[in-house]
């Protein structure tokens, strides 16, 4: 079964079934564990380190927000 096939099957489930989906999929995402090693963390703080360089506490706080209730659709889909 492909990708395309899984969603036209969604497409056919019932509002209840798709809330079920829904809490299976958020249980599945949780159980995904970073491995050690698998993150630069001087890397990531450099980055972080820049990204806040120039902002007011009030507009790193204004991004931050953002960055955590916004959705943006990426610009190319994944197929």
């Amino acid at each position: 079964m492909t990708f395309p096939d899984v969603m036209k099957a969604v497409d056919q489930l019932s509002l209840e079934q798709l809330r079920q989906l829904r809490e299976y999929v958020q249980q599945r995402e949780g159980q995904f564990e970073l491995t050690a090693g698998t993150l630069n963390m001087d890397v990531l703080l450099e980055g972080l380190a820049e990204m806040r360089a120039g902002l007011t506490d009030e507009a790193f706080r204004e991004l931050e927000r953002a960055m955590n209730d916004e959705y943006i659709e990426p610009l190319d889909e994944v197929q």
